[in-house]
């Protein structure tokens, strides 16, 4: 059993939290680091309901930070740390906002779940401290969240978004400069095959000067 392999079990066959995220660092750093590798892709996949493209790297992989039920992350994603996403609220429509109405661990009868799903695009970059509420279900490509933006809406592709609440300050290309890089879906290559093109994609969108 190589090295992989064994850390792959050793995660699977328990639940202590920081023996799995030691586990999926040291997978991390056998396969290239977090945003390459392949496995450790799987596992969080498996324990954490989350979905993360290749490529992207940073606070996504710190499980503390994200409070999930149905989340898929895209590919090329830049996320800082201390970034925190939830799904899910407080119901106020309870007599309480207590989790004894919802959630078993705090005594309730009859568990109720209120996630709700997120989708973040390819090449989002989420800066420093960052809040991303369950009222933002979809954050489009190439889109940018400043440092310490509470994001409460949707995000439009390639939009940078600041503030609190986080409001939209400008789009990083004109519209024909986004139309042709989502032509080209460069997110779909691997490192090895994009690192031939970023010559013309960095033409392209200079194209715009």
């Amino acid at each position: 059993m190589n090295k992989v392999n064994l850390l792959v079990s050793i995660f699977r066959h328990t639940r202590n939290g920081f023996i799995q995220r030691r586990c999926i660092k040291k997978i991390c750093q056998l396969e290239g680091g977090e945003a390459y590798s392949k496995t450790a892709r799987i596992l969080y996949k498996e324990a954490y309901g989350v979905d993360i493209g290749y490529g992207t790297y940073g606070g996504i992989w710190t499980a503390g930070n994200l409070h999930w039920e149905d989340f898929t992350i895209g590919n090329y994603c830049s996320i800082a740390a201390n970034v925190y996403i939830y799904t899910s609220n407080h119901p106020t429509h309870y007599f309480t906002t207590h989790p004894m109405m919802y959630n078993a661990g705090m005594g309730a009868k009859k568990p109720v779940e209120f996630g709700m799903h997120l989708s973040i695009g390819h090449d989002v970059w989420i800066g420093q401290n960052a809040i991303i509420l369950p009222s933002c279900h979809n954050i489009g490509n190439g889109a940018v969240i400043g440092a310490g933006a509470i994001v409460t809406k949707d995000v439009e592709p390639y939009a940078i978004v600041v503030g609190n609440p986080a409001r939209t300050l400008r789009k990083r290309f004109p519209d024909d400069i986004i139309e042709k890089l989502e032509a080209t879906q460069w997110w779909n290559m691997e490192l090895d095959e994009l690192q031939h093109h970023t010559d013309y994609l960095q033409q392209l969108v200079h194209a715009q000067q």
